[in-house]
């Protein structure tokens, strides 16, 4: 009887009480501060940042359903990237943009298998495939080019101010 008790404690505990407070601290004014603290740091150069915001977006538009954040954490911690960085574009594929997504990654691989005259599953979705990770790589790299000049620009104003 003891064990069925501890046992829903620690349920209770991990389902609720610690996201919970994993939540309310990432929240709080500390946990803001050390996220901005992060994404800002001088001890990372403008290109290791401008890599991270490309492999994001990268791994946000890449079609590995439920696991695009988990493998950008995970690029993320193996090449010592900027962790608030990777996190934060990869999540360019949140529900307002998913539509649009799904269409140009449609459209772009139309180049790759031609325009079908019918319309068959394994040719669509194969045509989906190429086209998401093409649009993958193409907004990876002009996203990685524009937070690079951004992060650049931004340098040089401070400079001559």
């Amino acid at each position: 009887m003891r064990t069925i008790k501890k046992a829903s404690r620690d349920f209770i505990a991990f389902a609720y009480l610690k996201p919970r407070r994993f939540i309310a601290e990432m929240f709080s004014k500390k946990g803001l501060n050390r996220i901005i603290e992060q994404i800002v740091s001088p001890n990372q150069s403008d290109e290791l940042k401008a890599f991270s915001a490309a492999l994001g977006t990268f791994m946000g538009i890449i079609p590995i359903w439920g696991f695009q954040t988990i493998a950008a954490i995970f690029l993320a911690v193996t090449f010592r990237l900027n962790k608030a960085l990777v996190i934060i574009f990869s999540h360019v594929s949140f529900p307002p943009f998913m539509p649009l997504i799904i269409f140009l990654s449609y459209k772009v691989g139309r180049y790759w298998i031609g325009a079908a005259g019918t319309f068959n599953t394994k040719t669509s979705l194969e045509q989906y495939m190429y086209g998401s990770i093409t649009l993958a790589i193409v907004a990876a790299m002009a996203t990685g080019l524009f937070t690079l000049m951004l992060l650049k620009f931004m340098k040089l104003l401070k400079q001559y101010s």
